[in-house]
């Protein structure tokens, strides 16, 4: 946080926000001249009130300011990159990757497993929308239709589209729908004389069905190219492990998804112009479109080209091993509730391609995939050798016995945590784990007889296992294991009892050496009333208040507050 004082040289730090290479006309208040003449000490004080962005602005200032600017301040912000998961995101990363003094600071990459692509919905789903605007927005769309469309109606002279007769069909579609009388060619419009025109203003005014087919129209004679598809996964890969390859220092990759329709309006559209190039000129040549504060952004659907985290996760971790780098974080950040919401699965840990047969291109074999595996599991021992933490989300499919054809846990994922000393888990959010009567609950996220060489912190969030399978998990790494946290939700619907608890106390104190725990042994949502206390929403244990607590659940009939209810 940047101090409240001001600097003594500098009245208010405002005129340095935002600071261009190419000044307007006013003369700011302090010029570059002089802020390029100052000492690198008062450099380093005012970076203490810029942002990131305004920071690196500094440096097209000149050249004398570039060598000034703190050093650890640019490697920290180059070191960070977050990047769509799409072939224009592997584009950026792969330009970072070809300049090695930019390739050499980069130690964090994050990616963002949303499309930042979009398309137009379906003309019929949009009419359904803008027949329940209000009054108001009618009124405004049908105003923004006679001041704009009539009059600046464009069309880019080379668009990207490969079917030149379809710019033409659709040029001559929106003429005849705005011009009555229109002929088949535009160059009769051209020939329209003055008399016709003012015929034409001392029409009665257009419906407001119609404005909204005109001004839909304008979008969709514009935005007719499509993103293919990837076809080729591996070859993908291909491009992200070469492009790792150059990153000497990379230590941490991470995994979101970002809402962009969530964003504020000024972030998406930024967004949305950089990736979607037709966008970006429709809304440069007709600037009115935005002026005039038009619902048209509802009329967008983000690109069904997002990465799901089941795909995404392995595949980045086993580019990261085939590039051979020393990963020590591997995170898993916010993740919109939106579908998808599918997580990884360590039954299915290795890149999609890996199950697919070389020779016959269908499903590979169960020797075909070992096969596989054997020739990578090195790969994997030497990049996640020295991890330190691991989060993992996983996927609610799995739990229910899915894309479990070849193991119950992927080789490959015990060798990514055969070293790891901080394991987050946690199920994917916004699902519930359904309850079948007949189901087995799963008593632990992995088998409880593996032995984890360096664990000491474990970490479990909603992923509904059983507390018999925590202990004996706990239990086969007594001897590395120092904290454990459970949240609200670890024991999904699996009821807990009493007499359970208090012998997974007894062994924690006994058999286990462990430094803090910390557990709640709440199942579902329900709220606990205990006679004499206050009500409250779960029951927990922690170390220091161990004997408290055992005291407490000794003496006490709690046993329907820990039921279903």
């Amino acid at each position: 946080m940047a101090p409240h004082h001001q600097p003594h040289y500098l009245t208010s730090p405002l005129p340095l926000v935002g600071l261009q290479p190419h000044p307007a006309p006013a003369p700011p208040s302090v010029s570059f001249s002089l802020l390029s003449a100052l000492p690198a000490d008062i450099i380093y004080e005012i970076t203490d009130y810029l942002s990131n962005t305004e920071v690196l602005k500094l440096q097209l200032v000149s050249r004398g300011l570039r060598r000034k600017l703190p050093i650890q301040r640019l490697n920290s912000i180059h070191s960070y990159k977050t990047y769509f998961l799409c072939q224009d995101g592997i584009r950026k990363l792969e330009r970072i990757a070809r300049i090695p003094r930019l390739a050499k600071r980069v130690t964090h990459i994050t990616f963002d497993l949303e499309s930042p692509y979009v398309g137009l919905l379906k003309r019929y789903w949009c009419i359904s929308t803008a027949m329940g605007y209000p009054q108001e927005t009618r009124a405004r769309m049908q105003r923004w239709y006679h001041n704009h469309m009539r009059r600046s109606l464009t069309l880019p002279s080379a668009r990207r589209i490969k079917d030149k007769s379809l710019r033409a069909s659709a040029l001559k579609r929106i003429l005849k729908r705005m011009f009555t009388g229109h002929g088949e060619e535009s160059g009769s419009l051209r020939t329209k004389d003055r008399e016709e025109e003012e015929e034409a203003e001392e029409e009665e005014p257009t419906k407001y069905e119609d404005a909204f087919h005109e001004i839909f129209t304008l979008f969709e004679v514009h935005l007719t190219s499509l993103y293919l598809k990837w076809q080729d996964k591996a070859e993908i890969l291909e491009r992200i492990t070469s492009a790792f390859r150059s990153l000497p220092n990379l230590q941490i990759l991470e995994f979101k998804r970002t809402d962009i329709t969530k964003e504020d309006p000024s972030v998406m559209l930024k967004i949305w112009r950089e990736y979607n190039p037709e966008l970006a000129w429709l809304l440069k040549k007709n600037p009115e479109i935005e002026d005039g504060d038009l619902p048209w952004t509802d009329w967008f659907s983000r690109e069904a080209l997002h990465s799901h985290l089941w795909e995404a996760y392995p595949s980045i971790l086993f580019c990261a091993a085939q590039a051979k780098r020393r990963i020590k974080e591997v995170r898993v950040g916010t993740l919109s509730t939106e579908y998808p919401k599918s997580g990884a699965m360590i039954s299915f840990f290795e890149p999609y391609h890996a199950r697919i047969s070389d020779t016959t291109g269908r499903q590979a074999t169960e020797a075909e995939l070992n096969s596989w595996i054997e020739r990578h599991a090195e790969g994997y021992r030497y990049t996640f050798s020295g991890l330190r933490r691991l989060e993992l989300c996983l996927d609610e499919k799995e739990r229910e016995g899915y894309h479990r054809e070849y193991f119950e846990v992927s080789p490959l994922f015990t060798e990514t945590i055969r070293t790891v000393e901080d394991l987050v888990v946690w199920k994917v959010q916004g699902s519930e784990v359904r309850r079948e009567e007949n189901a087995t609950p799963k008593e632990f996220v992995v088998p409880t007889t593996m032995k984890l060489e360096k664990l000491r912190r474990i970490e479990l969030g909603k992923v509904g296992i059983t507390l018999r399978g925590l202990k004996a998990f706990l239990l086969t790494n007594k001897e590395t294991v120092k904290e454990v946290v459970c949240g609200e939700g670890t024991f999904g619907h699996n009821v807990v009892e009493k007499e359970e608890i208090l012998d997974f106390l007894e062994q924690t104190r006994d058999n286990m050496g462990l430094e803090n725990i910390e557990v709640d042994f709440l199942v579902g949502n329900q709220f606990t009333t205990i006679s004499g206390e206050d009500t409250m929403q779960s029951h927990w244990v922690r170390k220091h208040s161990y004997e408290e607590f055992v005291k407490f659940i000794a003496v006490t009939d709690v046993q329907e507050h820990f039921e279903i209810r």
